[in-house]
């Protein structure tokens, strides 16, 4: 383990979780920071503590604005469609003239820097589904220090399902592109996949458990719950991804990181010089995210964007039908990857659910059409299923 806390810190930590006023809560935090001892393998806890405390500290800020105010908090955005995805980029990249691009949208779109004040919105239309696109205001740099509304867009982007970067190849992407990472990175919100992941959801009555499609790959299920118990976690799953270790498992419970799926979209592919800086911005991310040079001027790439978001998501598209039906609804039921014929049950209906027998399906992930499925099948894009 990195930090070895004393049990005293332990104990202080879990009252803090434990306790629901924010006051009371960031009263207990600075006490555990206090306990806690500072050295090379603390760091990181220490800074994802800090990072807790302002998150709670611009919370309950925002509770006493809104306490004052009588009109609905401007950045509030529901979710809509088969996922949130948010625009995030400097002033003057063209976020607002993509908006328009992509969507029905009517933004404002002006050569004045900062005309965008609160998040415009429009619907991306792809293939049968929607995806909800929410222009942000312009992050600046500071914006996760406080900056011109900062918290509030950073607080939209960790809040959505995914990530649109907009970077301007008339000007400097690749450094416009370090000052989003910097600022996203500041408020907890990570935009490579990490090897593995992991989310304790605390749950009553079930113990201690590990699922997933992860592995431990340094420790034991006995290890991580034996990790818990000293943090007075007596009940909770623990979801994992990838490869997973105790450390990792135990950051996860200081930490208020999260990882957003990006797409970064070069906007102004029609200037002279555009394909240059497209290869310098692919070798500045290594190819862990997709780079679309796109045009609001001559349309290039436009067309690309809705096919990244879909496979952005790591979504999928099941199409129900009726036992008695010929055809099978023409609106499709969206799913995470790998989800499996039982998912769909428990989406649809409680007691199709509950009464799950066997299911029928046709498409990709069938041997033949109307193969017999148990709950345990795994569905694939643009499969039919038929619930028993």
């Amino acid at each position: 383990m990195v930090t070895n806390l004393p049990a005293k810190a332990k104990a202080k930590w879990a009252e803090a979780v434990a306790c629901r006023y924010i006051p009371e809560k960031i009263r207990l935090m600075r006490e555990f920071l206090a306990l806690c001892p500072k050295h090379k393998g603390t760091s990181k806890l220490i800074m994802n503590v800090r990072r807790k405390i302002a998150a709670l500290e611009e919370e309950l800020e925002r509770s006493r604005t809104r306490r004052k105010s009588s009109g609905r908090h401007l950045f509030s955005v529901p979710k809509e469609g088969a996922g949130q995805i948010v625009i995030l980029g400097l002033t003057n990249v063209g976020r607002s003239s993509l908006l328009a691009a992509l969507t029905n949208a009517k933004p404002e779109i002006s050569p004045v820097p900062y005309t965008t004040r609160k998040p415009a919105l429009g619907m991306l239309q792809y293939r049968d589904i929607q995806f909800q696109l929410v222009e942000a205001p312009a992050l600046v740099e500071g914006s996760s220090e406080g900056r011109m509304e900062g918290p509030q867009i950073l607080g939209l982007a960790r809040n959505a399902d995914g990530l649109l970067l907009v970077v301007d190849l008339s000007a400097e992407p690749v450094e416009q592109l370090r000052i989003l990472i910097s600022e996203l990175e500041a408020a907890g919100i990570r935009i490579e996949r990490p090897e593995g992941e992991v989310k304790i959801v605390r749950q009553p009555g079930v113990g201690v458990k590990v699922v997933g499609s992860g592995r431990l790959v340094d420790c034991t299920v006995e290890d991580v719950r034996r990790l818990l118990m000293e943090y007075k976690v007596t009940s909770a799953l623990v979801k994992i991804r990838g490869k997973v270790t105790l450390e990792m498992i135990e950051d996860e419970l200081f930490s208020s990181s999260v990882y957003k799926p990006s797409v970064i979209l070069a906007n102004k592919a029609d200037v002279d010089g555009s394909d240059q800086k497209v290869k310098a911005l692919i070798e500045e991310v290594g190819g862990a995210i997709p780079v679309i040079p796109v045009s609001c001027v001559n349309g290039r790439g436009l067309e690309k964007v809705g096919e990244a978001v879909f496979r952005m998501l790591g979504i999928i598209r099941v199409y129900s039908k009726e036992p008695s039906s010929k055809e099978p609804s023409e609106k499709p039921i969206v799913l995470e990857k790998d989800s499996k014929a039982i998912d769909v049950a428990r989406k649809l209906h409680s007691k199709l659910y509950k009464k799950f027998r066997y299911a029928r399906i046709w498409g990709p992930s069938a041997k033949y059409p109307g193969e017999k499925v148990g709950p345990e099948h795994t569905m694939m894009d643009g499969d039919v299923i038929e619930i028993h």
